[in-house]
C-alpha cells in the first residue's frame, strides 16, 4: 500500500477517533439540584454518646475528598441539610475462648443510622430516615493471654474503642452514596 494512501486511512480514522471522544464527561453526568451541603452533628440515641464528634468529622471530610458538593458552615449557606441520627448500636459474640466459652474472643458490631436529607426552605425533602447498616467485627484478644481472663473485658472495651472510627468511615461512605449516587 502506498504511503499516501495509508496517510490518508490513519488520517479519516483519527478523525472518527476524535469526534467519538469529543462529548465523552467523566463521571455519571447526573446533575443535582443542589451544590452545597450543611452537616450538623450527628444525634446520637445509642450507646455510643462520645461518638457523635468522631461520626461529624469523618462525614464531613468525606464529602469534602469526593469534592462534588462543597460543605458549607451553616444551613443559611447550604442548599440542603443533612441530618444524621446513630441509632442501635449491638455486639455479639462471634467466637469463644478455648479455656472459657463465657468469655468471646470474637464479637461483631452492628450499628444503625437514619439520614435525612432536606432542603433548607423545607420545600422538598429527597430522603426522611433512610436506614445505614454497617457491620464490623473485633477480636478482643490476641490469643497470647489464654491464663488472663480477667483482662477480656478490659481488650473488648479498647477494641470497641478502636473500631468506632473504621464504623463512622464505614457510614460516612454509605451516607455520601445514598445522597450522590444516582436513585
Amino acid at each position: 500500500m502506498p504511503r499516501s494512501i495509508r496517510i490518508y486511512v490513519f488520517t479519516i480514522l483519527a478523525l472518527f477517533g476524535a469526534t467519538g471522544c469529543s462529548h465523552y464527561r467523566l463521571g455519571t453526568g447526573v446533575e443535582r439540584p443542589f451544590e452545597t451541603v450543611f452537616i450538623p452533628p450527628i444525634v446520637t440515641k445509642g450507646a455510643l454518646p462520645q461518638a457523635s464528634a468522631i461520626f461529624t468529622t469523618q462525614l464531613r471530610e468525606t464529602f469534602i475528598r469526593d469534592g462534588r458538593l462543597q460543605v458549607v458552615n451553616s444551613p443559611a449557606e447550604a442548599d440542603v441539610v443533612l441530618d444524621v441520627q446513630i441509632g442501635k448500636y449491638s455486639r455479639r459474640a462471634l467466637t469463644a475462648l478455648p479455656s472459657d466459652t463465657g468469655l468471646a474472643r470474637k464479637m461483631g458490631i452492628t450499628l444503625d443510622v437514619t439520614a435525612t436529607l432536606r432542603d433548607t426552605k423545607g420545600e422538598k425533602t429527597w430522603f426522611t430516615d433512610r436506614p445505614i447498616h454497617v457491620e464490623r467485627q473485633i477480636f478482643t484478644d490476641d490469643g497470647s493471654t489464654a491464663g488472663a481472663t480477667f483482662l477480656q473485658p478490659v481488650q473488648q472495651t479498647q477494641a470497641e474503642y478502636q473500631l468506632v472510627p473504621q464504623l463512622a468511615e464505614a457510614v460516612a461512605e454509605k451516607i455520601k452514596g445514598a445522597v450522590l449516587d444516582t436513585w
